[in-house]
């Protein structure tokens, strides 16, 4: 009888480990998905604000504009948590008041750097 308890105490464990897993996995993979986007975002914008002077200067920031919207969508679906929050708060907050988007980018350079240490620390740490 010791034997299977035993046993099925392993197999407890290791399936909780198993689910942790995963959870680490999925929280991961869609931060990376809110980076990514994030990443997008900020060289549309660099884009646009390059291309200023150009004849192509309005496609470019339209294309910016709808980086940012997508952005946010992105963060909706994918952000979990206190910084999903903090994210969100911030874009909406620009967005409210229709600052230029280029002062949008140390707003995400520094997300981005909260979402990379937290994206770090989502890892399953073996006893």
């Amino acid at each position: 009888m010791e034997l299977v308890t035993g046993i099925a105490l392993i197999t407890l464990l290791f399936m909780m480990l198993q689910t942790e897993h995963e959870r680490c996995d999925r929280v991961r993979l869609a931060w990376r998905e809110v980076r990514k986007v994030t990443l997008v975002t900020t060289s549309a914008v660099q884009w646009a604000k390059k291309k200023e002077l150009s004849a192509d200067a309005l496609e470019h920031a339209d294309a910016a504009r709808a980086s940012v919207q997508e952005l946010y969508a992105t963060i909706l679906l994918y952000g979990q948590g206190p910084l999903r929050e903090e994210y969100r708060k911030k874009i909406h907050d620009h967005l409210q008041r229709k600052a230029t988007l280029v002062e949008l980018l140390p707003v995400l350079g520094k997300l981005d750097n909260k979402a990379e240490h937290k994206f770090k620390r989502w890892t399953l740490v073996w006893l």
